[in-house]
């Protein structure tokens, strides 16, 4: 229910009195399950990681299947625009988040990293993934269009102030899909486990 909300109207339409309304029950009722606004928000996170699936057999190809979980991860930030704001606070983990963090720490075993290198990795690439969702979804909302970025782009260049990105532009090559870009950032994170 927390999680429509936030859907229907952002993360600030998820709140305790907001639960509870929609739930039809009083919201001190509310707080005799969920004791505060922090703790709706790490089941809600939890309950969002529970859209994760999983093979029934471990990947053959770790990369392909770390690129497999980014993927996922940046189409329920696309489904939950406000996923992006909800995770950057320190939430604890719950058994589906902890799932994740478990599956994702598996297909880095036997690589030569380290646990905290592992920990790091994992954060960059679910981090990456979820702004980049959130970034399609709120390019998608009207008004938002990627050919607006890329007059600004085109504008700076042309000003004569930013060389390099002058440069940058002009050796810039063919148009790339999202998915592509998207495939290729995580394909440049994944670098680091190559054996």
């Amino acid at each position: 229910m927390a999680a429509r909300l936030a859907d229907e109207g952002g993360l600030a339409a998820m709140t305790m009195r907001a639960v509870a309304s929609a739930l039809g029950t009083g919201t001190m009722s509310l707080y005799n399950y969920v004791p505060a606004k922090d703790q709706l928000a790490q089941l809600v996170a939890d309950f969002l990681a529970g859209e994760y699936s999983y093979p029934a057999t471990p990947a053959a190809d770790r990369r392909r299947a770390i690129v497999e979980l980014a993927r996922q991860t940046r189409d329920i930030a696309a489904r939950h625009p406000w996923l992006a704001e909800l995770v950057r606070r320190p939430l604890p983990p719950g058994p589906n988040a902890l799932r994740y963090l478990d599956y994702f720490i598996g297909l880095l075993a036997g690589t030569r990293l380290e646990t905290g290198a592992k920990l790091e990795l994992i954060s960059m690439i679910s981090g990456f993934a979820t702004m980049y969702g959130g970034m399609q979804a709120a390019m998608a909302s009207p008004g938002q269009q990627p050919t607006g970025y890329q007059r600004a782009f085109a504008r700076a260049a042309a000003s004569g102030r930013y060389p390099n990105l002058a440069i940058a532009l002009a050796e810039a090559g063919p148009e790339r899909s999202d998915a592509d870009i998207f495939d290729s950032c995580i394909g440049q994170l994944t670098e680091v486990i190559r054996d």
